[in-house]
């Protein structure tokens, strides 16, 4: 039967209230206005805005009143109930002063950072928007948002801040999007000057297409971080801090894996959802699979001890002084880590095997190899050995680095070739396909093996470090 025209704006309306409450679960709890699609697609999410919220902090160098918020290179840890007394914990005080937000939109990224200011400003050129936004605000109780209608221009006359922060808009005036810092609006290099004059620091969220070192190149001396910031298994944005009157040195990159866990936060009630903080978060798309989690690798005590686990931070004069070491070879029950797309966005290609001790495929097949324990009698059959949590992680998966990671047990490897596609299709009727450093892509060459996607089985084309061409078969379990 067709539906009606009635139907399909119903449906419509049903999907996105669907999406506005897995993204912004705290705005569809108390029923915020979503003035348009695009507003709702362009917005960052509870769980990327909070994070924001956490680096405006630290941008502005400034610490948390509550001694567990006290980290300067990380995520802001936000406060979970006090479970002894059954009360909710104290929200934690304003700890950056006025904050201005050049390019307001829906409001999210407004919202959040008022959690930690004491005052947000919040800018919007498209009066819809600003008036939804204000009502919103209104209903999520963030008194503490002034909202202006106007444009952000070079002779704007703003207010003195502790911190301003802007999402330019990536589209043209056509629609079509755009990713150079000055075809972007506003345009932030002509800004850039005036911002750093009003305030001593700056966060700008920018299109996770950009290339890292152009940002570096294009922001100078003022640009002290980039993050990578990673939610539910995709890179959502780069963040870059900038500061007034800096030192030229070389930026630090952060690699930041997020997951839905994070978003269900109230700061002003200091309550959280179960089991859930803002730092360190539980990647669930990354984390090694129930059935091996005992087996996960203990990376070496690399890691700088105030980073949270969920972070990575490094410089690329690092990646490129790091020593690769490469498989020999790769056998029936070794464990393969695929690294999530922000560790691969960053540039983090060598940096695995200096940090974490891990083997790599090859020169331009960005796949790892935990080694084998020298006199076992196979690679996970001692206790203790390496594929234990290191001393102190609370799971298997809190070891470092094994949030960066997919991890894959090898079932067999195969020469890459017709022969090989033909036993595959024999053996696993279903099975996904991942291409890496190949002249085929992962859906070409899934094609060309000839079986349909899905399963517990993934197999990945590679070139080994001998050059070789091969077909990998893995699994979770």
């Amino acid at each position: 039967m067709k539906r009606s025209f009635a139907d399909i704006l119903q449906g419509l309306d049903s999907d996105r209230a669907a999406k506005v409450a897995r993204k912004l679960p705290e705005w569809a709890a108390v029923g915020a206005e979503i003035p348009t699609a695009l507003a709702l697609e362009q917005c960052s999410s509870s769980a990327t805005a909070l994070y924001k919220a956490g680096q405006a902090a630290a941008a502005a160098n400034l610490r948390f009143a509550h001694p567990s918020h006290a980290l300067r290179r990380g995520p802001l840890p936000l406060t979970k109930p006090r479970v002894a007394t059954g009360l909710p914990a104290a929200p934690p005080a304003p700890v950056i002063g006025t904050v201005l937000d050049l390019t307001g939109g829906l409001g999210v990224d407004s919202w959040a950072l008022s959690q930690v200011a004491e005052r947000v400003v919040y800018f919007e050129r498209d009066a819809e928007l600003a008036a939804a936004a204000e009502r919103n605000f209104e209903r999520l109780g963030a008194a503490n948002i002034e909202v202006r209608c106007e444009t952000v221009t070079p002779e704007s006359e703003l207010p003195e801040a502790d911190l301003i922060y802007a999402d330019p808009a990536r589209r043209n005036a056509a629609g079509r999007k755009v990713f150079l810092l000055e075809d972007c609006t506003p345009d932030i290099l002509t800004l850039l000057p005036m911002l750093l004059r009003k305030a001593p620091a700056v966060l700008l969220k920018l299109s996770p297409m950009a290339d890292l070192a152009m940002l570096a190149d294009r922001l100078g001396s003022a640009l002290r971080e980039v993050h990578v910031v990673e939610f539910d298994g995709e890179v959502k944005e780069l963040l870059c801090q900038l500061v007034r009157d800096a030192a030229p040195v070389e930026p630090d990159i952060v690699v930041v894996s997020l997951s839905g866990q994070a978003a269900g936060f109230a700061a002003r009630s200091g309550q959280l959802p179960p089991e859930t903080s803002f730092g360190p978060h539980r990647f669930a798309s990354l984390a090694v699979p129930p059935l091996t989690m005992p087996r996960v690798a203990r990376f070496p005590e690399a890691v700088a001890a105030d980073v949270p686990q969920n972070c990575l931070r490094f410089r690329m004069s690092e990646e490129r002084a790091a020593e690769a070491r490469y498989a020999a070879e790769v056998r029936p029950g070794d464990v393969l880590l695929e690294p999530c797309p922000a560790l691969l966005k960053a540039g983090a290609f060598r940096l695995p095997c200096a940090r974490w001790g891990l083997q790599k495929l090859a020169p331009s097949t960005h796949l790892y190899r935990l080694p084998a324990v020298p006199g076992a009698k196979e690679a996970l059959s001692a206790p203790g050995n390496q594929f234990f949590p290191s001393p102190g992680a609370e799971t298997p998966s809190s070891a470092p680095g094994s949030k960066f990671f997919k991890a894959w047990r090898v079932g067999e490897t195969l020469p890459f070739g017709a022969a090989a596609f033909r036993e595959l299709r024999k053996r696993y009727p279903r099975a996904d396909v991942t291409s890496r450093n190949m002249p085929l892509g992962s859906a070409e060459l899934q094609k060309k093996i000839g079986i349909a996607p899905g399963g517990d089985v993934h197999i990945f084309g590679c070139r080994l470090a001998d050059g070789a061409a091969a077909l990998i078969v893995t699994s979770t379990e």
